[in-house]
């Protein structure tokens, strides 16, 4: 005790040796938080201003361009291919969405009731999501189309006679690339809500089951109701994922059969990107989007909060 109190006497009569180094501090966040913010600066806020400045010009791919005004926004709500695109997208939405709420919700329910095989279970469910969509789009491609996978198997059934056209039908186009999305995107909004699941108090679940609640009942009236606000986060992503979603038709129909699954962005991608294109009037259609994407996460923000508050 002697040498320690000795020593602690010693230091601090010393002066202290961290000083010139706390000192210099103020530059150590700078040098962590700089690369990413020049990355964010160089990709992000550059192009994003870029795309704002052009939205009011006529501006080409390859060309500058004139100060127009709000004439591209004009140009846009009077187009029938733009409303043509937002309804296919709107109807994205409204299949896509319910579809990977209620069974990423299913899965993280089963997996969290500890199953027999979930250890194996798992990494099934979760490879889709290092698969990039491309990909995922091309495997797609051939279990769909009308020598494919799934038709041969019903085919070899007896079910049908003759091919489901699933990538060729203009009724069926669209229901092909949200299925995609589905299965993409399954394991992602799974692992969000198993994340939830595990932070569900065990003992109302647990009380509910002394009650004589059936697992159906808990699951419902006790757990379910717990998670509410990342139920609702979830539905917030997923519409906000079908509200992009471009790789999907354009691999499987490019957008076809005419124009039956053309989403916005696929719309934008052909006004916008290929040589001789309209830059200008593809800018607009991105500030739009832009609206429609805050218009969605304001939705999901205040729904989660919601669910936070009760």
């Amino acid at each position: 005790m002697t040498a320690t109190a000795g020593t602690v006497r010693r230091s601090a009569g010393r002066p202290s040796r961290r000083t010139p180094l706390r000192r210099h501090r103020w530059w150590v966040p700078v040098l962590f938080i700089g690369p990413v913010l020049a990355i964010q600066l160089t990709f992000l806020f550059l192009p994003l201003g870029n795309t704002f400045v052009l939205a009011f010009t006529n501006a080409s791919t390859v060309g500058g361009g004139v100060f127009t005004g709000l004439a591209n926004f004009a140009t846009i709500f009077a187009s029938a291919a733009f409303w043509d695109a937002t309804a296919h997208t709107g109807l994205y939405i409204v299949l896509a969405t319910p579809l990977l709420v209620g069974i990423s919700l299913g899965l993280a329910i089963l997996i969290n009731t500890k199953m027999r095989g979930a250890g194996i279970v798992r990494p099934i469910l979760f490879s889709p999501l290092v698969m990039p969509m491309a990909v995922v789009a091309l495997m797609f491609q051939y279990v769909l189309s009308s020598d494919g996978l799934v038709n041969q198997i019903l085919s070899g059934l007896h079910v049908i006679s003759e091919p489901i056209p699933f990538l060729t039908s203009s009724q069926l186009a669209l229901v092909s690339s949200v299925i995609v999305t589905v299965w993409k995107g399954c394991g992602l909004y799974t692992l969000i809500l198993l994340a939830a699941l595990q932070n569900v108090s065990r003992e109302l679940d647990e009380a509910a089951e002394l009650d004589g609640a059936s697992w159906l009942r808990r699951t419902v009236s006790v757990t379910i109701p717990q998670i509410r606000g990342t139920i609702g986060l979830v539905a917030g992503l997923a519409a906000i994922a079908a509200l992009r979603a471009f790789t999907e038709p354009y691999v499987l129909t490019g957008g076809g059969p005419g124009t039956s699954s053309t989403t916005i962005v696929l719309y934008l991608f052909t006004k916008g990107v290929s040589p001789g294109t309209q830059a200008g009037y593809a800018s607009a259609i991105s500030l739009v989007l832009f609206v429609f994407v805050l218009l969605f996460a304001s939705i999901s923000w205040a729904v989660t909060r919601k669910g936070r508050l009760r």
